[in-house]
């Protein structure tokens, strides 16, 4: 799934990247919003801090920019993730927002003669983009390379700057774009870790420890989920319960570690021979499920006839020969997961009860 989370975290599949990117959208959707509010109101702050420092000539062009310009721009923004039908865009919106505040501050800076105060605003936008905006890593890039460019043409071209001071302000901007970068890269890659290490323990919650099956929890979500299908569209599906015969002699007179070699095994021939689509599951003890999906009661029966030969014909170590009983139950119309649970396992008592090695629907 991904390099040694030591070193770089890199998703090696698709779909592992969109449950990271849907898993993170909450997160980086309310950081988005937080981010609009707040840097909008130091814009507000900011404009009116402006008119101790500057003429009374150049107070309205900053106004203008920063109050009535950047300021709701970002507001706009904030208020609009709040509605489901733009919060896909609104990264994209911040995005823009950004490149306009680089062009707001260029203009600003163009049009002074004291210019330096207005310089530094570039620093913390570009080191902004990448720590508080909440956007992905990737429109981090983009966005702090086109306020980069802008900004170093622009002041390259309308602003009388000596080389020196000009090499010293790409310098800074430099800065604050790496420190950026590594930031957010740093943050992006915590929470791949926190997300993968979630994964995994979800993945533990639903396996079996010995045979590496999904456990009845997994059971429970995988038929309240097909019941549903089957509802809406009509499918077929048939619950298998399957018990390894007289499996309490095995641990009695081998011993647990063999009696756990031969549900390893058993686990492997049931792999072996049902569908790449079915589910298997271990129920517990001996016992185990398998759901096989798109298929009536005739084709399980043939499918669960198949495992039984298999399991009788194959050899244990040290066991020799075990046997099964299965007891199969079809959905019905108004099934829920505990009726077709109780008829497969009453199917299953009654294979048991008429000699084992048997199957019984």
């Amino acid at each position: 799934m991904t390099k040694h989370l030591s070193k770089i975290v890199v998703f090696r599949d698709t779909k592992t990247q969109e449950e990271f990117h849907i898993w993170r959208k909450p997160a980086r959707l309310t950081q988005m919003r937080v981010a609009s509010f707040v840097t909008a109101f130091l814009y507000i702050i900011f404009s009116k801090l402006s008119s101790l420092v500057v003429s009374v000539e150049a107070l309205p062009l900053i106004t203008i920019v920063h109050l009535y310009i950047i300021a709701p721009l970002l507001y706009s923004i904030g208020v609009l993730s709040f509605f489901q039908k733009f919060q896909n865009y609104i990264a994209i919106l911040l995005s823009f927002a950004t490149i306009v505040a680089a062009v707001g501050n260029l203009i600003i800076v163009t049009k002074l003669e004291n210019y330096s105060i207005y310089l530094p605003e570039v620093y913390l936008l570009l080191f902004w983009i990448f720590t508080m905006s909440g956007l992905r890593l990737s429109y981090s890039v983009v966005s702090a390379s086109l306020v980069f460019i802008i900004s170093a043409l622009g002041l390259y071209n309308f602003v009388v700057f000596s080389k020196e001071l000009f090499y010293i302000h790409v310098f800074w901007m430099s800065s604050a774009m790496l420190f950026g970068f590594l930031t957010s890269y740093f943050l992006n890659r915590s929470n791949k870790i926190i997300f993968l290490n979630k994964k995994k323990l979800e993945e533990l919650a639903i396996r079996d420890e010995l045979t590496g099956l999904f456990n009845r929890k997994k059971l429970d979500e995988v038929l309240v989920n097909e019941l549903r299908r089957s509802e809406r569209f009509g499918h077929k599906f048939v619950l298998l319960f399957l018990d390894i015969d007289h499996f309490k002699d095995v641990n009695d007179n081998f011993g647990h570690q063999v009696g756990d070699n031969v549900l390893v095994e058993i686990t492997k021939l049931i792999k072996h021979n049902t569908r790449s689509t079915d589910i298997v599951i271990r129920w517990g003890g001996e016992e185990f499920v398998v759901l096989f999906f798109e298929t009536d009661i005739d084709m399980a029966l043939k499918l669960a006839e198949n495992l039984r030969q298999k399991v009788e014909q194959n050899e244990f170590k040290l066991v020799g020969h075990k046997t099964i009983s299965i007891g199969l139950s079809a959905n019905q119309e108004g099934d829920t997961a505990d009726t077709m649970i109780k008829r497969a396992d009453e199917a299953l008592y009654k294979a048991k009860h008429n000699g084992r090695n048997t199957i019984e629907v």
